[in-house]
């Protein structure tokens, strides 16, 4: 089985302001496994009730105080695949080849025990096969008012997982009530592995064992504990951590997940310029050159 994980971040300043965002999902991952030759979907998005299908939304705060950001609805642009989703009146997606695969919404999104009302989409109907059976990419572009100006943010990403079924499926998504981020040196962040099974959270976690590992650039690093939950702090992050936690049943490995972790108080930054590839994706023939920068 192959492991595969990336990551993805944009800021903009204003007069030493900085929006740290990323694309936040709701309800259930972005994952959806079919049966060759049939109309066999798990999870089956249609067959669920409304309030229970992904909702897939912008997650913006900003670094100097940890607020939610909120973007300007009127200017928040959703693209599957690159191609502009829009709507119509009652919110039904109306994009040739997508009409009735999505809605969008205000969402009222539950952050740090706070409710905020930001631009959202929720998936309609079944994602599979919107284009040839392969991944997908949902981006969220936009603006967000500060002190009369509107600060852009462009291209966050999520990944739609599309895989042909091979049986009982689980998988592992990470999660935290706030943002991926500290944003002072106090700062306590809480992660949570949420275990689903063909598409519904599994509850009962008798028999499971979590493993979490730090993915550094020396090599990995094992941390404490064998709960369903991580404890960081700013102790714990060189600028950026990748963390992988892997879910065993009956002492074998059946999955794992990926996260990552900014420490917006660190003093350096690494970006990554990429050039050759349009987005973050790259296709047979072509040559991606990664150029990393301080």
């Amino acid at each position: 089985m192959q492991n595969v994980s990336n990551g993805f971040y944009i800021t903009a300043l204003l007069n030493g302001t900085t929006i740290n965002g990323y694309v936040r999902v709701e309800n259930l991952p972005l994952i959806q496994r079919y049966t060759k030759g049939t109309e066999r979907f798990v999870p089956d998005f249609e067959a669920l009730a409304e309030n229970s299908r992904p909702v897939v939304l912008p997650f913006l705060t900003y670094n100097d105080t940890g607020e939610v950001a909120i973007p300007s609805d009127a200017t928040t642009v959703f693209k599957y695949n690159d191609v502009p989703l829009t709507f119509g009146a009652d919110g039904i997606c109306n994009t040739a080849g997508m009409a009735g695969v999505f809605k969008r919404l205000s969402y009222p999104a539950t952050i740090g025990g706070q409710t905020y009302n930001i631009p959202a989409i929720r998936v309609m109907k079944n994602l599979v096969p919107l284009s040839n059976y392969d991944n997908d990419l949902i981006t969220i572009s936009g603006t967000v008012e500060l002190g009369g100006q509107q600060l852009p943010f462009v291209d966050l990403s999520k990944e739609v997982i599309i895989e042909e079924s091979s049986g009982n499926q689980y998988d592992l998504v990470i999660s935290t009530d706030s943002d991926f981020a500290i944003n002072t040196e106090t700062d306590t962040l809480k992660l949570t592995a949420l275990v689903y099974k063909d598409g519904v959270s599994v509850g009962d976690l008798t028999g499971f064992t979590f493993k979490w590992s730090k993915l550094l650039g020396t090599g990995e690093v094992e941390m404490a504990g064998i709960g369903n939950s991580q404890t960081i702090t700013a102790a714990d992050v060189d600028n950026v951590l990748k963390l992988r936690c892997d879910l065993y049943l009956s002492g074998s490995k059946i999955v794992s997940g990926f996260a990552e972790v900014t420490d917006y108080t660190d003093p350096y930054d690494v970006q990554f310029n990429i050039t050759g590839v349009q987005g973050t994706q790259i296709l047979k023939g072509q040559v991606a050159r990664v150029t990393p920068a301080v």
